[in-house]
C-alpha cells in the first residue's frame, strides 16, 4: 500500500490523522508479517548524528522497517559528496544527500553519476552560517575578511559562491577552516576559532547552547530561493534492479518522518536513546525536529517526500542561471520519482 502523506495532513497533526495514518500502515508492534525475510540495509545520514536525523531512528524504534522486511543500520555521514562516494563504492544502500550538492557532482567533471534522488526529505534548502552576535556580523556581505568553517562536501561550501554572489561580496575574500565532524563547528564557534560555522537552520538552537550566547543566523534561502534541502539517494544500479526495496524503505522512513514531525517530544527522547548518538540531549533534539517542519512542508499540496518535476526544474534553472551548474541538466536525469513509496 502506497502511503499518501499531504502537506495539509502534516499541518493539521491531529491525533485522529495521526491514528489513521498508523492504521493504514500496520499496528507499529514491530513484528514482520513473515510475507518476506528481512533484507539487511544501510543508510547515511547528512552529517553526523544530530537531530535532523531523527525520522529514520524513529521509523526504526517503531518498527516500522521491520515491518517492510528490513534491518537498516544507521551510519554516520559526512556530507553530499563523500556520501555519494560511499554510495557509490557500495558502502551504503541509501544516503542522506542535499539536492543542490548532488546536482553540483553530477555535472561537474569527473563529479559521481551513478546514483539517483528518490524521495525529498526537505522542501526548503537549509544550510546557514551562524556566528556569535558579539562578533558585529549582521548580514552576509560582514563574512568579507572573516574565517568560516566548512565540512568537505557539504552543501555550504559546494554552494558558496553562488551565495556571496548573490549576496554582494566577493567568495574569495573569505578564510576557510575545514572540520568533518559536523557536531564540532559549535564548538569551533563559541571558542572563537572561526568568526562563522557552516550549519543547517534547525540546528541553530543547539549553535546557541554549545556558545552560551546570542548568535546571528544567515540562511541561503534569503538570497537563494525556491531551492530543495535534504534528499534520499540510490546507485543507479539499486533504483533499476530493487525498486520494491527502495520503495519500501522510503514507505518506512516518510512514516517516521511525519511521526517526527507531529510528534517532537517524543522523537527528540527516541534519538537521544540511541547508541549512535551516544546520548546527545534530547532536548536539543526536539527543538531541531520542531524547527524541521517548516522545511519538510511541501511548496505545494503534494504527498511528503514527492518530488515535484517542474519545481525540480525551477531549482535546476537558478542554478544554471547562477552558473553554479552547466546548462543540459534535466530532471528525469537524477531523479526517479517512482520510488518513492
Amino acid at each position: 500500500m502506497t502511503l499518501v502523506l499531504t502537506r495539509r495532513r502534516l499541518l493539521a497533526g491531529a491525533a485522529a490523522t495521526a491514528t489513521a495514518t498508523l492504521a493504514a500502515c500496520g499496528d507499529g508492534d514491530g513484528e514482520n508479517s513473515g510475507q518476506q525475510p528481512v533484507e539487511k540495509v544501510s543508510i547515511l545520514s547528512g552529517a553526523g548524528f544530530q537531530g535532523r536525523e531523527a525520522p529514520i531512528f524513529v521509523a526504526r524504534a517503531k518498527g516500522w522497517f521491520t515491518e517492510v522486511g528490513l534491518e537498516v543500520q544507521v551510519l554516520p555521514g559526512k556530507g553530499t559528496t563523500s556520501n555519494l562516494k560511499t554510495l557509490a563504492g557500495g558502502q551504503a544502500t541509501f544516503a542522506t544527500v542535499d539536492v543542490n550538492g548532488a546536482m553540483i557532482e553530477f555535472t561537474r567533471n569527473g563529479g559521481f553519476k551513478d546514483f539517483r534522488l528518490t524521495s525529498v526529505l526537505h522542501q526548503r534548502n537549509l544550510a546557514c552560517f551562524v556566528a556569535l552576535k558579539s562578533s558585529g556580523i549582521a548580514t552576509p556581505r560582514d563574512l568579507a575578511g572573516r574565517t568560516l568553517s566548512y565540512l568537505p562536501g557539504g552543501i555550504n561550501y559546494l554552494l558558496f559562491s553562488t551565495y556571496a554572489r548573490l549576496a554582494g561580496f566577493d567568495p574569495s575574500k573569505v578564510k576557510w577552516v575545514s572540520n568533518p565532524i559536523a557536531t564540532q563547528h559549535a564548538a569551533m564557534l563559541a571558542q572563537k576559532k572561526v568568526d562563522a560555522i557552516s550549519q543547517f537552520v534547525p540546528a541553530v538552537e543547539s549553535v546557541r547552547t554549545v556558545a552560551k550566547q546570542d548568535v546571528v543566523t544567515l540562511p541561503f534561502t534569503d538570497y537563494i530561493g525556491d531551492l530543495h534541502g535534504s534528499a534520499i539517494g540510490v546507485t543507479t544500479e539499486t533504483a533499476r534492479n530493487k525498486p520494491d526495496l527502495v520503495r519500501r524503505f522510503n514507505r518506512a522512513l516518510l512514516r517516521g518522518l511525519e511521526y517526527a514531525i507531529n510528534h517532537p517530544e517524543e522523537a527528540g527522547q527516541i534519538y537521544s536513546s540511541m547508541k549512535e548518538t551516544q546520548g546527545q540531549p534530547p532536548a536539543a533534539a526536539v527543538a531541531e525536529v520542531k524547527a524541521l517542519r517548516a522545511y519538510v512542508e511541501g511548496m505545494s499540496d503534494g504527498p511528503l517526500g514527492q518530488f515535484n518535476e517542474s519545481r525540480m526544474a525551477k531549482n535546476i534553472a537558478i542554478l544554471q542561471a547562477a552558473g553554479t551548474i552547466p546548462m543540459g541538466l534535466t530532471p528525469s536525469a537524477i531523479l526517479a520519482p517512482d520510488l518513492v513509496g
